[in-house]
C-alpha cells in the first residue's frame, strides 16, 4: 500500500514516521503528520484520524509494507488496531526537525513565563510582574527550557532559580475550610499550629491566606485528623491591586545584592532569615564551647607547670641532702609548710608562691595557701 496524503499537500514534505520496537525486537511504524503527533503527545489532539496520514500499522512505512494481523496479535497480544496505534504513538520514537523543535521550545518558554506571571509577585511590593521583566530575569539566570519535562515542573524550577538572584516569591492563596460545629475548635487549633494568622470566620467556614507550599501539608493534616472538613481554593494567587496599566509597567524585578541559597523545599525569605539566625546561635555556642575548653587547657597547663617546679625542687633536694639528718625539720612561717632538709627549705624560698606570700605579708595582708595561689595564677593568665 502506498502512503498517500490529502489533496493540496505536497507528498513527503509533512510526514513523520514513528518507529516502535517490541520486546522481541520486532519493528512497527505508523505514518503521521508532525505537528499532529506532537499535539497528541501533549494531550491537545484526541482524534486519531487527524493524526494519521494512513490508518495502518507498517513494518516498513517507506516501502508500504503493512503488518499482518498475526504479527500484531503476537507482539501486542491484541488485534485492536486503535489500541496498537495509541501504544506506538505514545512510546515510539518520533524524529522532529529543527523547525518543529524550535516551535516546541518557544511554546514551552511562553507557557513557563505565563505560569510565573500568574503564580508569582514582587517580594517587596507584592505587585504583579510584567512579562518583559520575567523574560529578562530568566535570561540573566540562564535557565534552559527542555521539551522532555512538563511546563509546571520547569516553571517551579525556574522560580526557585529566580528567587536566588531576584526579589520574587509565590503569590499567597486564598482558601477556605468548612467545618461542623463540634470540630470548629480543633480545626482552628490545627491552623494555629501551622502558623496561619488573620483567620476570618464566616458561618461554618474559616477563610485565610496561605503560602502555596503549605497547601499540601494542610490537606494532609485534614486527612490525618479525619476532620469532616472541605478544603477549597477561592483564589489561587492574590496580587496587589494596582490602578492603571502605567503603574504595572513600572514594576520590575530587582536583583539581590547577595545570592541566596534556596533549598529544594523552596524556602521563603523569612525562613532564610530564621535559618541564618539559628546558624548564628550555633556559631556562638560553638565559640563558647571552644573558650571553655581553652580555659580548661590553660588551667591544666598551670597546674602541670607548678607540679613540675615542685618536683624539680624535691628531686634536687633529695640529691643534695641524701646524707643529711632526715629527722631535722624546717618550717616556713609564711606559707605554713614544713621541710625535712635545709636544702628543700632554701629551695622553697625561691618559689613564686613564697615570694608572693612575702609581698602580701609586707603589705599587711593574709598569706595564701598553695591552692589559693594556684587559682590566682590561673585567673591572671586567662585575663591576658
Amino acid at each position: 500500500m502506498r502512503v498517500t496524503q490529502p489533496v493540496g499537500i505536497v507528498q513527503m514534505t509533512n510526514i513523520a514516521i514513528i518507529k516502535y520496537r517490541t520486546n522481541n525486537n520486532q519493528k512497527f511504524e505508523i505514518a503521521c503528520y508532525k505537528n499532529k503527533a506532537i499535539n497528541w503527545r501533549n494531550g491537545v489532539e484526541k482524534d486519531l484520524n487527524e493524526v494519521l496520514q494512513v490508518y495502518e500499522v507498517f513494518t516498513n512505512a517507506t516501502k508500504g509494507d503493512v503488518a499482518s494481523g498475526k504479527e500484531l496479535q503476537q507482539c501486542f497480544q491484541t488485534d485492536d488496531k486503535d489500541q496498537i496505534i495509541k501504544i506506538i504513538l505514545g512510546k515510539g520514537d518520533l524524529q522532529v526537525g529543527d523547525k518543529e523543535r524550535e516551535a516546541q521550545l518557544e511554546h514551552y518558554y511562553r507557557d513557563i513565563v505565563k505560569f510565573i506571571q500568574e503564580k508569582c509577585i514582587h517580594a517587596i511590593s507584592g505587585s504583579q510582574l510584567t512579562q518583559q521583566s520575567i523574560e529578562q530575569a530568566i535570561s540573566k539566570v540562564q535557565f534552559v527550557v527542555k521539551t522532555d519535562k512538563s511546563v509546571k515542573l520547569q516553571a517551579l524550577q525556574c522560580i526557585k532559580k529566580l528567587k536566588e538572584s531576584f526579589f520574587i516569591k509565590r503569590a499567597p492563596m486564598k482558601v477556605s475550610i468548612s467545618f461542623i460545629d463540634e470540630q470548629m475548635e480543633l480545626v482552628h487549633m490545627m491552623l494555629e499550629e501551622l502558623g496561619l494568622q488573620d483567620i476570618d470566620q464566616q458561618n461554618n467556614k474559616f477563610i485565610f491566606f496561605i503560602d502555596p507550599k503549605l497547601f499540601r501539608t494542610l490537606s494532609n493534616k485534614i486527612n490525618e485528623n479525619k476532620f469532616k472538613s472541605t478544603l477549597e481554593v477561592i483564589e489561587p494567587a492574590i496580587k496587589q491591586q494596582i490602578d492603571g496599566i502605567d503603574n504595572i509597567a513600572q514594576v520590575k524585578l530587582q536583583m539581590r545584592l547577595q545570592k541566596l541559597q534556596i533549598s529544594d523545599s523552596e524556602e521563603s525569605d523569612d525562613e532564610q532569615y530564621q535559618k541564618y539566625k539559628q546558624k548564628g546561635l550555633k556559631k556562638q555556642k560553638h565559640q563558647k564551647k571552644q573558650q571553655i575548653q581553652q580555659q580548661q587547657q590553660m588551667k591544666k597547663q598551670v597546674e602541670e607547670d607548678e607540679q613540675n617546679q615542685l618536683k624539680q625542687i624535691q628531686q634536687q633536694s633529695q640529691k643534695d641532702n641524701a646524707i643529711s639528718d632526715m629527722s631535722k625539720q624546717f618550717k616556713c612561717t609564711q606559707c605554713l609548710i614544713s621541710f625535712d632538709t635545709n636544702q628543700e627549705f632554701r629551695q622553697h624560698y625561691k618559689t613564686d608562691w613564697h615570694l608572693h606570700n612575702t609581698k602580701l605579708k609586707q603589705s599587711g595582708k593574709i598569706c595564701l595557701s598553695y591552692e589559693e595561689f594556684l587559682d590566682g595564677q590561673i585567673q591572671f593568665k586567662m585575663l591576658k
